[in-house]
């Protein structure tokens, strides 16, 4: 008797068991369903399409492209190029709050081991798909962008020379031209060592404070010392010679609308994106995405209001946007100050605003923020929706930071005020959901990086 109703009681335990099993199975089904159902109706009302990879090619021009980007005979002091902030292994940017220019020595923290550095007080905007027409915006501030009938619009204004085949042609082919970043000083204002000086990129006939004058002088300049003169070649100008030709074969003479095609080609080449989870997702695999990546797709696209700005297949609108991010002792126009896109267009309207970041990769691109503030993604996340506490911390041991507090809100775009309070498991879930935007090169480093460059200095051919 004991031994049957001792078996019922099992037979009613398994039972129990297996029903209750079958119903937290079906529940966390049901919730899977919903938060599919919730992400089909978010697809289909922001009309987003996964990217699908170009079919680019190592052409003639890229390979001119590659040589330029990593050979530092493309600064002035022969000690920066654009392989010096932007490096692959760091997720296309530098990994420091703010760039170091000229006058050191490396890349990433190595550079900040040289006391005869420039700062330059920007953090370094990652390369990632910039071939790609989406984006109609370059720099931090915009100063590079496509005005409403197509045209380049840049700080050379009408003065740009013509011959630039695409708007990151046009981007690539400013940062030779700033002092800091890769031009060089003259000797009068800091230029008295020959790690930090213009050397030849600058005449002394030109007004050094005349910025479209002197940039122009650059731009001759920089192709003089890459390609010589007529009359007598050095080796390495030589070579540079032998692959302008062949990137350029209809070509009789070459300018720098040629140095910033090819520098184009080549970081379109060597930083297009393969498809991330997130576009896997898109085109119909709803595994490729955890749990709580979709619960962080759900806040992102909906009561985190992220998506407001954060759009398109890039995440981005490319338009401009003030956070009210502390401004620091080091900024752009001065001591605590970086005026943003107000410098750019001059209007006070737009003082302290700053292009929407795009989000492939951003998870793998810090520190974060226009001057790297931000040293976490939550912090960054949660200043969206909360300002205070950073800008509190930002002011200890800093009164000129409090100062300038409430200016800086006052600039603080409204449409910020929308957005729901996140919880920090919120916070969490969008994080989750940003690393389903991480994706790698379709090109191999081994593909992307040369073995050598023409000048012979390889210090910057780095992974």
């Amino acid at each position: 008797m004991l031994t049957v109703w001792t078996d019922f009681n099992l037979m009613i335990w398994i039972l129990t068991f297996f029903m209750s099993l079958s119903w937290a199975n079906h529940v966390q089904a049901s919730q899977i369903d919903y938060e599919d159902i919730f992400l089909k109706k978010v697809i289909s009302a922001y009309q987003i399409e996964p990217i699908v990879t170009k079919t680019l090619s190592m052409g003639e021009k890229e390979k001119l492209g590659q040589m330029l980007f990593f050979d530092p005979i493309m600064g002035g002091p022969n000690n920066t190029t654009c392989a010096t902030c932007h490096i692959r292994s760091k997720g296309s940017v530098d990994g420091l709050p703010m760039a170091v220019g000229i006058g050191s020595s490396g890349v990433g923290e190595q550079r900040l081991q040289s006391p005869e550095a420039f700062v330059i007080p920007r953090n370094v905007l990652p390369f990632f798909n910039r071939g790609e027409s989406s984006f109609t915006a370059l720099f931090w501030d915009g100063r590079v962008q496509l005005g409403e009938s197509g045209k380049f619009e840049s700080p050379l204004g009408d003065k740009l020379p013509k011959g630039f085949e695409n708007l990151l042609a046009v981007a690539a082919s400013f940062p030779q031209v700033e002092p800091d970043e890769m031009l060089g000083r003259s000797a009068r204002r800091g230029g008295q060592k020959q790690t930090t000086y213009h050397a030849d990129l600058v005449d002394s006939s030109v007004d050094p404070d005349n910025f479209q004058e002197r940039t122009l002088n650059v731009y001759s300049n920089l192709v003089k010392r890459l390609l010589g003169s007529s009359v007598a070649l050095s080796p390495v100008q030589a070579e540079y010679m032998v692959l302008f030709k062949a990137a350029y074969p209809a070509a009789n003479e070459f300018d720098i609308t040629h140095i910033g095609n090819a520098l184009a080609a080549y970081i379109s080449l060597a930083f297009q994106l393969k498809p991330a989870a997130w576009d896997n997702y898109v085109a119909g695999d709803v595994s490729a995405l955890s749990r709580q990546q979709k619960e962080g797709a759900m806040i992102f696209f909906g009561k985190g209001r992220c998506a407001v700005c954060h759009s398109g297949q890039e995440f981005s609108d490319f338009k401009y946007h003030g956070l009210a991010v502390p401004q620091l002792p080091v900024g752009k126009h001065g001591g605590y100050l970086d005026y943003g896109r107000g410098k750019a267009t001059s209007l006070a309207i737009d003082r302290f605003q700053f292009r929407t970041p795009p989000l492939r990769n951003a998870s793998r691109t810090g520190p974060w923020g226009h001057n790297g503030l931000f040293i976490s993604l939550e912090e960054a996340i949660t200043h969206h929706f909360n300002p205070i506490p950073l800008m509190f911390a930002a002011q200890k041991d800093r009164p000129r930071e409090a100062e300038l507090a409430g200016r800086l809100l006052s600039y603080r775009s409204p449409i910020l005020a929308e957005i729901y309070p996140m919880t920090s498991k919120d916070v969490q879930s969008v994080i989750a959901f940003l690393k389903a935007l991480e994706s790698d090169p379709v090109l191999s480093s081994d593909e992307a990086l040369p073995k050598s460059v023409p000048s012979g200095m390889n210090q910057f051919i780095v992974e």
